[in-house]
């Protein structure tokens, strides 16, 4: 009987670390990360949907990626990426009767995160990030500084945001590298308002630099809502743009190099 109660509560002990497994990584944000790494073992493969619409003249965008990511213990895990971009936009920024035009890219990404402290256990989670990206025309390098804090149903999370861009280019037959620096300020909270669905907001601030000089400065904020079933989970993100705070070409906007707004959707899968 005492052996048989053991190996009850064993089970029960099993089940529940399978279920805590599985949900060890979902994210409650899509542009925010959070300081959460898979155990040992563990994979997951995720499915981002990136919408993004309305500039100063007609522009539409779809980005999509498709992430393989798995633990390696001792608080790492990684991700390969495969990136897919396509754009329709007016050639002649919309002066009316342009010839829509056309643009698809394709890059591979790598990802690697170092989770140092745990967003429940001490006073603030913390997890450094990198991620390296090459492309036919383009290399960027992203590190990230991840901190978050988890306190009962309440989520908060902040990213420091640092990424080096190089796009090559040809202009009059002569091969120009151009490179811009950016800086963004990502930031969330999330509150579980049921056992698997959660409500909150999003907010980004994108600080572009060229030639050293800060050129642009957008804000978007939006709502954040996230749902975790049995070996899945989906985030949804939707972001207009509020306010430039720098470079602004329209109603306070930046919509030369930014979109009027911005949907974000991920999936993902537990393997």
């Amino acid at each position: 009987m005492t052996h048989r109660i053991s190996r009850f509560f064993g089970i029960i002990v099993l089940c529940l670390t399978a279920a805590g497994t599985l949900s060890a990584n979902d994210r409650r944000f899509t542009y925010t990360y959070e300081s959460s790494v898979m155990p040992l073992g563990v994979r997951e493969l995720e499915i981002w949907n990136t919408y993004r619409r309305d500039r100063s003249y007609f522009y539409r965008r779809l980005d999509q990626r498709v992430e393989f990511e798995f633990g390696l213990g001792g608080n790492l895990q990684t991700s390969l990426y495969l990136n897919t971009e396509w754009t329709l936009f007016d050639d002649r920024l919309g002066s009316g009767g342009g010839t829509a035009t056309s643009k698809v890219g394709a890059s591979i990404s790598s990802e690697w995160k170092l989770k140092l402290m745990d967003r429940v256990a001490d006073p603030v989670g913390f997890a450094l990030y990198g991620e390296w990206t090459l492309g036919l025309d383009e290399t960027e390098v992203e590190g990230k500084l991840i901190f978050d804090k988890q306190s009962g149903p309440l989520l908060y999370a902040m990213n420091v945001v640092g990424e080096h861009e190089w796009e090559t280019g040809f202009e009059n037959g002569v091969e120009e590298v151009g490179r811009e620096f950016t800086l963004e300020i990502d930031g969330g909270c999330s509150y579980e308002v049921a056992a698997q669905f959660a409500l909150g907001l999003e907010a980004r601030n994108v600080n572009t630099y060229k030639t050293g000089n800060l050129e642009i400065s957008a804000l978007f904020a939006g709502p954040v809502v996230s749902y975790t079933g049995e070996s899945w989970w989906a985030t949804l993100t939707v972001l207009p743009q509020l306010t430039a705070f720098k470079g602004a070409t329209s109603g306070g906007l930046n919509l030369d190099d930014h979109e009027k707004v911005d949907v974000r959707l991920l999936l993902s899968y537990h393997l």
